[in-house]
């Protein structure tokens, strides 16, 4: 897993108005590290995505994620958003995790970063570091250790 995230793939204490400008942003950072052959495709999937069942798992913490013929690389990002936006219904995001895998994903490999992630934050010392670390660093290496 440790060339599905990168420090170029952690975006901390930013200012995003709504869940379409986190998805943008997602997906900016993903393009920017070549990890996306077709932008918009990978944005269409993620919203398909949503559409099926929101992505808003509690503790301002949110998952948005896609199989997607636009995906480059898989990849995993983390944005940290400095305010919680609204996500869905009355789930509130801060925490944000976007994963995005190629759409011929034949390993399941996205339900196995989904699952990775939600074991990381069950740890409280992990999930405290990634909610409050300044350190892109550290919260890489706390991701993947």
């Amino acid at each position: 897993m440790n060339d599905i995230i990168t420090e170029n793939l952690i975006a901390l204490d930013i200012a995003l108005p709504d869940k379409a400008a986190v998805i943008n942003e997602i997906a900016n950072l993903l393009m920017a590290n070549s990890r996306l052959m077709h932008r918009e495709l990978y944005i269409k999937d993620v919203y398909e995505r949503e559409e099926i069942v929101p992505t808003g798992i509690g503790d301002l913490i949110a998952i948005p994620h896609a199989r997607s013929a636009g995906v480059f690389k898989s990849s995993l990002v983390y944005l940290r958003l400095n305010s919680a936006i609204q996500w869905s219904g009355e789930e509130e995001a801060r925490f944000i995790f976007g994963i995005a895998v190629p759409e011929e994903n034949t390993d399941n490999l996205h339900l196995k970063i989904l699952s990775a992630v939600a074991k990381k934050l069950l740890d409280d010392k992990i999930k405290k570091v990634i909610m409050e670390s300044t350190s892109k660093q550290q919260i890489l290496r706390s991701l993947l250790d």
